[in-house]
């Protein structure tokens, strides 16, 4: 179960043979031929699609099974030996899953379906789980079948997946031009939208008990239209951990005050349309809801509204152990044209981790479905980018004050942006109700697939 809080070669050898100088060979009885290599044909829109959904489920029912091995077990050394299987097909499965999110890539690192059916065999005779076992057979028999439909053999799938033409493409699930049809339809269905969604966080370990971990958050719309009878306007922020620790856990707005009833100091005035709108905190410190009613209802209402808030969180997951930072979620509640999706890390946290982005559809209790995240991932990912040290390139086209919200969010907190180190993701027309999901996967769980 994670604990997310929520507010994306072979080598070529070339042998050449070295001619004898001053000697010349003269062969009139031969003729040399020379047979042009036929060049592979690339994937198409829709293949590609294919070979990454299957690669995504393939990834992750072996990564369930690999981390069911001993520890020692889960390189490729250590498992060839765990399973006595031949260590070519345990370093190439190894070798797939290091990387934290699948990609058609996998597809060519993973051996072939013979290899993966002999893998599975060895596991289940090892003891693992039945259950997972038959998982990933069925992903096995996909591949087989994906192989067999797109290129007649591993080999053949490989040269189309890395033919020219195809690493270049883009899918058109979830163009940029389906992806806006969707934000105008849903316009139509909740009667209200946003030109941009901002959300903003920090992370760090408390200097005062280095088992707390810090989190603050700005998050809110610019040009955010309520229209009447409309949904009203929602900021979520909030966590799933289950924590039993009422002194160090606690959800405050930057002046220390509780998000409790009407709270009007939750807002940055400097990014809040005057007058001010009414903003209303209610729920529980794990699901927190902020209400942003107008100043004025009649007819339409367009505003920008920034709220801000921090939170203390265990470093550690009690119940695994495992750091509590897994996931950090931006989620699409609103009909929005636009979306910026920053986090800053502490730079000795971002020593800590790998980050990696996607798109989910998120369950309505705030959950994904852990390691079966290929369900609900959707198609053509987002990018993330690395902002690098400080608040430098804080700045965005997508609005226009970013970096001076970026600069009042750390004055507020008191802390130094030049120990952060920033990751963002920005969408246009991102998926409404879709959550955007900034993973951090810790760099020590990268070297349990090393050699």
């Amino acid at each position: 179960m994670h604990h997310p809080y929520f507010g994306s070669e072979s080598p070529i050898s070339n042998h050449t043979r070295h001619a004898v100088p001053g000697i010349v060979r003269v062969m009139p009885s031969a003729v040399a031929k020379t047979t042009p290599k036929s060049i592979p044909n690339p994937l198409t829109h829709e293949e590609q699609a294919m070979c990454e959904r299957v690669a995504a489920r393939l990834h992750s029912d072996l990564s369930v099974l690999v981390g069911q091995l001993p520890e020692s077990a889960r390189n490729g050394s250590g498992m060839s030996k765990h399973l006595d299987i031949v260590r070519n097909t345990t370093q190439r499965v190894a070798h797939a899953l290091r990387d934290p999110s699948p990609s058609i890539q996998t597809l060519v690192k993973l051996p072939g379906t013979k290899g993966l059916e002999q893998l599975l065999a060895t596991m289940r005779e090892a003891g693992l789980k039945p259950q997972s076992i038959e998982l990933a057979q069925i992903a096995v028999s996909q591949f087989e079948q994906l192989i067999s439909n797109l290129a007649g053999s591993h080999t053949k799938l490989i040269n189309r997946i890395n033919a020219p033409g195809t690493t270049s493409s883009d899918s058109t699930l979830g163009s940029i031009e389906q992806r806006r049809a969707v934000f105008e339809s849903a316009i139509g269905v909740t009667g209200r939208s946003a030109q941009t969604s901002i959300s903003l966080y920090a992370f760090r370990r408390s200097p005062e008990n280095p088992e707390v971990l810090q989190r603050a958050l700005a998050s809110g719309l610019i040009q955010t239209t309520v229209m009447p009878g409309g949904m009203p306007v929602v900021i979520r922020a909030g966590d799933t951990l289950q924590w039993d620790d009422p002194e160090n856990r606690s959800f405050d707005l930057l002046d220390d005050s509780k998000p409790e009833g009407n709270t009007p100091q939750a807002l940055l005035k400097e990014f809040t349309t005057h007058p001010l709108p009414t903003v209303s905190s209610q729920g529980r410190s794990d699901n927190l809801i902020q209400v942003i009613d107008p100043a004025d209802l009649d007819g339409p209402q367009t505003i920008d509204v920034i709220t801000a808030m921090r939170s203390n969180h265990p470093f550690s997951d009690p119940q695994t152990g495992k750091m509590t930072l897994d996931e950090v979620w931006s989620l699409v509640n609103c009909p929005t044209a636009q979306l910026v999706f920053d986090i800053y890390l502490h730079r000795e946290l971002e020593r800590l981790v790998r980050p990696a982005i996607d798109a989910q559809l998120w369950y309505p209790n705030l959950s994904s479905p852990g390691g079966q995240r290929w369900i609900t991932r959707y198609p053509s990912p987002p990018r993330l980018e690395l902002l690098g040290e400080g608040i430098s390139r804080a700045q965005t086209k997508l609005h226009p004050r970013h970096g001076e919200l970026t600069g009042l969010f750390f004055d507020r907190l008191g802390w130094d942006p030049s120990e952060y180190v920033g990751f963002r993701c920005e969408v246009i027309y991102p998926v409404w109700r879709a959550g955007y999901c900034m993973s951090f996967q810790p760099t020590d769980a990268q070297t349990q697939y090393d050699d």
